[in-house]
């Protein structure tokens, strides 16, 4: 998930939250329901953003194995080396991914 997305998931549940404040203000139901359900799809798909990214992010750590164990079984450390660091580019994504 990217910035931006991160940004519009955001803005969309603020946008939501607004709805329903004006909408309990005014007793208006509909409109407090309306700012919840906005609230609701902007946290799903959030969510949904999420779950792609750890999925992305663990290909990324299988595929760097694959490659340290192919290094190490040919001895190439260089090929080694180079799955290492692909399995720690994906554990620091994942711990970005919030």
């Amino acid at each position: 998930m990217g910035i931006a997305d991160k940004v519009k998931h955001t803005a969309e549940d603020l946008k939501g939250k607004a709805k329903e404040t004006v909408g309990k203000v005014t007793n208006n139901d509909d409109l407090r329901a309306e700012g919840q359900a906005d609230q609701d799809e902007a946290q799903a798909k959030h969510a949904a953003d999420k779950a792609k990214d750890s999925a992305e992010n663990l290909g990324q750590k299988a595929k760097g194995k694959v490659e340290e164990v192919a290094g190490a079984v040919t001895g190439d450390d260089r090929q080694e080396a180079k799955g290492k660091g692909e399995q720690v580019a994906a554990d620091v994504k994942q711990k970005f991914n919030k």
